[in-house]
């Protein structure tokens, strides 16, 4: 099967999704520097972020998990030149390639790179009363998913989009003898999105295509 989710993935690719140098160009640098691009969201994925951004107009972006910025530069791309993104990666050579890859995109709109963990860069803006974002894009170490998740409930205004990448895991959430703490992190916050009383809507979609079976929750400020 996974054969043909990566052949399909490919067919939609070449149809849909437009060739774009930078792009390709994180990829080959991500390859060349020794780190597997397996880690970053498949084009059509960043395709739909991108398209999350124009469906509604978002010009702040918080993106926590830059990996090495493939997923960065398709949020970047969709933003208004007056537009800000702040990414934050806590591994620094993850950080480095990410912001190597950043420089060569040279996007309009302002990408800002902070490096460290993420509960602790979300704490430092809310302590400072920053703006508050319109799209958050959490793709970052599993077990701390409940906590990125009301963290970015603090950092929102009525109607932010939230989206929480590798929720799925390939079925991993179901089987009760996982005890792994990032698979424990997905399921509490599974647990933590049910019915909160700050969030609008909220769903959960299974994918399957190239980069296995996996899946994203997406949810909307109350």
């Amino acid at each position: 099967m996974q054969q043909m989710w990566t052949d399909i993935d490919d067919y939609i690719n070449s149809h849909l999704i437009p060739s774009d140098p930078k792009l390709q160009h994180a990829l080959d640098n991500t390859d060349t520097q020794g780190l597997s691009n397996h880690l970053a969201v498949a084009p059509n994925q960043g395709m739909f972020l991108q398209m999350l951004i124009q469906m509604n107009q978002c010009k702040r972006v918080l993106e926590l998990g830059t990996f090495a910025a493939y997923s960065t530069i398709w949020l970047a791309q969709a933003l208004p030149a007056d537009g800000y993104l702040l990414t934050v990666e806590g591994r620094d050579s993850h950080a480095a390639i990410a912001q190597e890859n950043i420089d060569y995109a040279d996007m309009p709109t302002q990408i800002e790179l902070k490096k460290g963990r993420g509960a602790d860069i979300m704490n430092q803006l809310i302590a400072e009363s920053s703006e508050a974002f319109d799209l958050i894009f959490i793709d970052a170490d599993k077990q701390s998913y409940p906590e990125y998740l009301e963290l970015s409930l603090k950092l929102s205004h009525s109607g932010t989009i939230i989206v929480l990448d590798n929720v799925i895991r390939s079925g991993a959430i179901l089987d009760e003898n996982n005890k792994k703490p990032s698979i424990e992190g997905i399921r509490e916050t599974f647990a933590a999105l049910k019915n909160h009383p700050q969030l609008l809507s909220c769903t959960a979609l299974q994918t399957v295509g190239s980069k296995g079976h996996d899946g994203f929750a997406i949810a909307i400020v109350k």
